[in-house]
């Protein structure tokens, strides 16, 4: 998936994850919905409108498929498994504040683009607040792996200390010697992962 993650409603996310052997027909969304969330009769079909909008969004960002066989009625579609971690934005527009919209269209282009604004607003200080969240984790992992190596090389340099003043005690340790010395690799490896982690972190 490219580019900023769709707004999607929370309600429409769970029963997405929900749904048997991760296919779904719109009909059967919609059905689902509308049980659980109490939606009249008489508004099933707009409901069956707003689910199908946010749909097409999942799949123009790649994140559900439509079935290749096309049919006019009940058409097929799969929730792809990437979509638990896309980062979606669970605070889009609900059905109801989205039909009060549609049965008031006189405010409707200036309501729609608070709605929009707002939502965008929420979502950019949630995504601040897990990347702050996620630089303060890597900083701390990163402070405790330097820590760690720093530790598993000052091991490396006392065996092989160890190993020229004590020749007979060499074939006793140099197993030690080697298991720290592959610890203070794998260590210096992750190191250099977490800083570079934190750089694209800090550049993003």
């Amino acid at each position: 998936m490219s580019g900023t993650p769709p707004l999607i409603e929370e309600r429409i996310f769970e029963l997405l994850l929900e749904t048997e052997d991760a296919q779904f027909t719109i009909r059967s969304l919609r059905d689902q919905y509308a049980q659980r969330y109490g939606i009249a009769a008489e508004h099933r079909a707009d409901l069956r409108r707003f689910i199908y909008e946010r749909i097409r969004k999942l799949i123009t960002a790649g994140l559900v498929e439509k079935d290749r066989e096309k049919l006019k009625r009940d058409q097929l579609y799969f929730v792809l498994p990437s979509i638990r971690e896309a980062g979606l934005c669970l605070e889009g527009e609900s059905f109801e504040s989205w039909h009060r919209r549609l049965v008031t269209p006189a405010p409707r282009e200036t309501t729609s683009t608070t709605v929009t604004s707002k939502e965008e607003g929420s979502c950019a200080q949630s995504n601040t607040a897990r990347k702050a969240v996620s630089q303060l984790a890597l900083e701390k992992e990163l402070k405790e792996t330097q820590s760690e190596f720093l530790s598993t090389l000052g091991e490396v340099e006392a065996y092989r200390e160890l190993m020229d003043e004590y020749p007979d005690l060499k074939p006793s340790i140099v197993v030690d010697h080697h298991d720290a010395y592959d610890r203070s690799a794998r260590l210096i490896g992750r190191v250099r992962a977490l800083e570079k982690s934190l750089h694209r972190l800090g550049g993003t």
